[in-house]
Formats: C-alpha cells, structure tokens, sequence
C-alpha cells in the first residue's frame, strides 16, 4: 500500500512524499493531494520517489496531472530522489526531467 503526503516547507515550496506502492487504490489521494497543493499556492513543488517502490499508471498520471495544474496556476514541478523504480517507469513513459537524465 502506498502513501502521498503534501508537506508546506513555507514561502519557498510544497514537498510531495509518494512512498510504497503508488496504484490505481489512491487515484482520490492523489487527486486530493493535486488541490491540497493547489490552495497552497506554492511557487515550486517538488515530488520525492525515494520511497516509492512501485509507480503504476496512476503515479504517472498524477505527476502529469500536477504539472498541467502546476502550468495553469503558474508553480513548477520538480522531481526528487527517485527511485529505480520509478525511474524506470518514468523513462518508459517518456517524461523527460532533468533528474532522469543527469544519473
């Protein structure tokens, strides 16, 4: 079972923690996860996947789903300690970040 937890690191960002198996049983928590950070208003979010040791479609389509919001409400979105799980999920559906390509 997998965990997200939105933690307000103040002015500066919003951490996302996925952890644990992150499948199609969370699709509300992350959709909750999406508008808790939104009414945040944060300048910068970053998700941390050191934790997560599975990435179903899911997992990916929050991450989208976050960007596009983070885009439309004028935040960025940055990825942090992932791990080879997600890694490789992440590079099988094409997302393209810099942490992906600089290990």
């Amino acid at each position: 079972m997998g965990s997200v937890e939105v933690v307000d690191r103040g002015s500066q960002e919003i951490v996302v923690f996925l952890s644990g198996d992150i499948d199609d049983s969370m699709g509300r928590q992350l959709d909750l996860a999406i508008e808790e950070v939104a009414a945040l208003e944060p300048p910068r979010v970053v998700v941390d996947l050191h934790d997560c040791t599975s990435l179903g479609p899911i997992g990916v389509q929050f991450l989208d789903a976050l960007r596009r919001r983070g885009r439309l409400d004028g935040w960025e979105v940055d990825l942090s300690a992932i791990s080879p799980a997600a890694r490789t999920v992440l590079e099988q559906a094409g997302w393209i970040h810099p942490v992906l390509h600089s290990m």
